[in-house]
């Protein structure tokens, strides 16, 4: 008797980093309990920079990707211009923070990784059209970021990456995680925000539906334009509410929606993790004071280097 043993193997993994995300997780993660410790000699504040220079490491040395890109946010966009509310009620960024975003991009091309932006758009939107991109082309995906909207993009493809209580405890998201995570599918995350909105995004939703009415809906209904195509068959409570703000239902399922569709040009070749500049980085290191991360670095480079000739 043979046995055939089939080995599937696993397709080159592109990471994209979440820059700002990551940027603010790692900010509030480490200025909390000393700010004072996060900053150099000289008065400059670290602990963003650090925080995210320590998890690009580890993602470098544990993880090993083939590829990796970082994208970050360029300030307003179009969904400001459709709805001037949204993100409105969100904090401004701390005054110590924002010099240490420029540090954190200065960071990224030092490591000669891509870095990417687009005028008008969210880094989520490039992240989710790169995304689909190097799906297209055959490639796995992982985003690495701090926010639960992205949750929306993954599939058999593309999963995404979270924290926990912690930096330290995050967790990849396949599609039955958001599942169980959400109580819908990846493809309903957008029309379950359409439905009960998002403080955090300022997103208005429909006035009076909560999470498990949404989620009722939409296991029943599949998508808000089912949802309302029976809504004389939708208990009378919930259906007035509906009706009042079928608009503003519309509306916020555009804003929650990702765009995946944008010319964001990704230069494969580019974002492969072998290509390190080890000098500039060690320099930038040095400038910042980030002496253990020095130490990591020769390890990770000494690692990554080929063997010597006898």
């Amino acid at each position: 008797i043979f046995f055939i043993t089939k080995i599937i193997a696993m397709p080159p993994t592109l990471y994209l980093i979440d820059g700002h995300a990551l940027a603010y997780r790692a900010y509030f993660a480490l200025s909390g309990a000393n700010p004072d410790r996060w900053q150099t000699s000289t008065g400059e504040p670290t602990a963003g920079i650090f925080g995210f220079a320590s998890v690009l490491m580890r993602l470098l040395e544990n993880d090993k990707p083939d590829y990796m890109a970082v994208a970050f946010d360029v300030g307003k966009t179009f969904r400001h211009e459709m709805y001037p509310e949204y993100k409105g009620t969100r904090a401004k960024m701390p005054d110590d923070l924002r010099p240490q975003i420029e540090r954190i991009r200065q960071l990224v091309d030092s490591f000669n990784l891509p870095r990417l932006e687009m005028d008008g758009y969210e880094a989520d939107d490039v992240l989710g059209s790169v995304a689909r991109q190097a799906a297209e082309q055959g490639l796995g995906v992982k985003i690495i970021t701090g926010d639960r909207d992205l949750l929306q993009l993954v599939n058999e493809r593309v999963i995404v990456n979270l924290p926990g209580r912690s930096m330290s405890d995050a967790r990849d998201y396949y599609p039955a995680d958001v599942e169980k995570k959400l109580g819908v599918r990846p493809d309903q995350v957008v029309d379950m925000k359409a439905l009960m909105g998002d403080s955090s995004d300022n997103i208005p939703g429909v006035y009076g539906i909560g999470e498990k009415t949404a989620q009722k809906l939409l296991a029943q209904y599949e998508t808000l334009d089912g949802i309302y195509a029976h809504l004389d068959e939708i208990p009378k409570r919930f259906q007035s509410k509906l009706a009042t703000d079928k608009e503003a239902a519309y509306l916020s399922q555009d804003l929650a929606r990702i765009r995946v569709d944008l010319p964001v040009d990704l230069d494969i070749e580019q974002s492969r993790t072998d290509q390190l500049d080890a000098p500039a980085v060690t320099a930038l290191f040095r400038e910042l004071e980030f002496h253990s991360l020095i130490n990591r670095l020769n390890k990770l480079t000494d690692s990554a280097a080929p063997p010597a000739a006898e």
